[in-house]
C-alpha cells in the first residue's frame, strides 16, 4: 500500500500591510482572454487592512487599459499581446502595467500587472533575397556582413541561431555563419576559386529558443 502526503503552503498576510499605500503584483500570459482580465478589488486587499469599510474604488488617472465598474477591474483591450504594448522597448526585458487606484480616504492601491510573453512570433528576415559579390583569393576567416532576423518576442523566445538550409559537404567546407552581438555574418573557411566555381547559392534560415524557423533568406 502507497501512501502519498501533499505539502501546502499557506502564505503569510499581515492584516495592517495596506495601511498606507497597497502593493499587488499580479502575472499573467499574453493571449489570456479578457473575460479572465478582471478582478474583484475587494478580494484582492481581503485580510491586508484592518479597515473593514464598504471601499469605492477609483483610478487616479485614466486608462487606455482598465477601467473600474463597481470593485471590478477590468482589461479594455480585446486582447492582450504584449508585443503591441511593450513594442520592445521594455526595462530588462518586462512588460508590465501599472495604475494608482484611490480608495476614498483610507489608502492607494498599486496594481501591477506583468506580462509574461508567450512564443507567437516566427523570426523573420526583413528581404528573401540578398546578392553578394565577393572577390577570390580572400584570405581564410574573412568574414561578410549578412543581414540579420528579427524576433518581437521577448529574449526569452529570441533568435538562437542560425543555420544554412541546404547545407552540403562542398558549402560546409568553404561557409560558415558566425553571430555576435546580434550581427550575422558569412565566414570564409578557404580561398575562393573564381575559376573552379563562379557562384553559390546558400538558403538561410533563423530559428528561435522556441524551434521556431524563419522564412528563407
Amino acid at each position: 500500500m502507497h501512501y502519498y502526503f501533499y505539502l501546502f503552503l499557506i502564505p503569510i498576510i499581515y492584516a495592517n500591510d495596506c495601511e498606507e499605500i497597497c502593493n499587488i503584483t499580479l502575472s499573467v500570459m499574453e493571449n489570456t482572454s479578457t473575460e479572465r482580465l478582471q478582478w474583484n478589488l475587494m478580494d484582492l486587499i481581503y485580510n491586508r487592512t484592518l479597515s473593514f469599510e464598504n471601499f469605492q474604488f477609483s483610478l487616479s488617472n485614466p486608462s487606455d487599459y482598465f477601467e473600474i465598474e463597481f470593485k471590478i477591474l477590468k482589461f479594455r483591450l480585446t486582447e492582450l499581446d504584449r508585443e503591441t504594448i511593450c513594442k520592445k522597448s521594455f526595462l530588462n526585458d518586462e512588460c508590465s502595467l501599472q495604475l494608482q487606484i484611490f480608495t476614498q480616504t483610507s489608502f492607494l492601491i498599486i496594481f501591477k500587472m506583468i506580462i509574461l510573453d508567450e512564443n507567437d512570433w516566427k523570426p523573420f528576415f526583413n528581404q528573401d533575397y540578398i546578392h553578394l559579390n565577393i572577390r577570390e583569393n580572400l584570405p581564410t576567416y574573412h568574414r561578410i556582413q549578412l543581414p540579420s532576423a528579427y524576433d518581437d518576442d521577448s529574449i526569452q523566445y529570441d533568435i538562437d541561431h542560425y543555420e544554412i538550409f541546404n547545407n552540403t559537404d562542398e558549402i560546409e567546407n568553404i561557409f560558415q555563419l558566425e553571430r555576435s552581438h546580434d550581427e550575422l555574418k558569412l565566414k570564409l573557411l578557404k580561398k575562393l576559386n573564381c575559376e573552379l566555381k563562379n557562384n553559390y547559392q546558400l538558403y538561410i534560415i533563423a530559428i528561435d529558443k522556441g524551434g521556431l524557423k524563419s522564412n528563407i533568406l
